[in-house]
């Protein structure tokens, strides 16, 4: 008697495929700092040719890595969403820790430690202690891996000027950080956060791609919520 097996597939595989080429790890990688870029930009950090660069780009859209929108005659590739962004967060945290389990040496900037965007919002040392003001003063509450701002926190938000609409939920979520090792904060709530924190110059970009440079305003801003930055 043949036994049928039935087989339970979540089509993980599509991504892992869509993600599992040199070229396209550097335009997702690109992209997870949370711009929007066109193909001949892509093209170029990649290193391929613009033919290539579309079909790259095009199994990206079909696995729903990136989306895709037009502007006039321009189309313009970004990460599909947070979600997506916190799996490249996960996969490069594992990539180094397996690095490093190999006896490889891996060099990071300590720019990179310090404070850098991941997709839209705060990462790093500076992004954990942002996450953990956030618990500690009662401004956000965390069930599970999923979080929600409380009434403290929408004043805090009014304060501040911080531009967030709290009608989509969850508001936040954990994001594992790649050298803390630690979860800082993604979503809505914290990518409004880091908006502010641009808008201000509390925050300003290095030359190191998604490296940030916490100013005077910004030492000000944490100051504010109880954080003594120690960098």
């Amino acid at each position: 008697m043949m036994v049928m097996r039935q087989t339970v597939q979540s089509g993980f595989s599509r991504i892992a495929e869509a993600l599992g080429d040199p070229a396209r790890e550097a335009m997702v990688s690109a992209l997870a700092q949370g711009k929007a870029m066109p193909a001949g930009e892509l093209a170029a950090l990649a290193g391929v040719s613009p033919q290539s660069a579309s079909a790259h780009l095009q199994k990206l859209v079909d696995a729903n890595v990136l989306s895709v929108w037009a502007q006039g005659r321009f189309r313009y590739y970004r990460i599909s969403d947070d979600d997506v962004a916190t799996l490249v967060e996960n996969l490069v945290n594992l990539a180094t820790k397996t690095a490093a389990s190999g006896h490889r040496r891996v060099h990071i900037a300590e720019e990179l430690r310090q404070s850098r965007t991941c997709y839209c919002h705060l990462a790093g040392r500076l992004g954990v202690l942002l996450s953990d003001a956030l618990m500690r003063r009662k401004l956000v509450t965390v069930s599970d891996r999923d979080g929600q701002v409380t009434r403290k926190g929408m004043a805090w938000c009014e304060s501040e000027q911080i531009d967030f609409n709290p009608a989509r939920s969850p508001h936040l979520r954990l994001c594992n950080d790649w050298t803390e090792r630690v979860p800082h904060f993604s979503g809505a709530f914290p990518n409004a956060i880091l908006t502010r924190l641009l808008d201000t110059r509390c925050v300003e970009p290095r030359q190191i791609p998604r490296a940030l440079r916490l100013t005077r305003k910004g030492r000000a801003f944490f100051d504010r919520l109880g954080v003594a930055v120690p960098f």
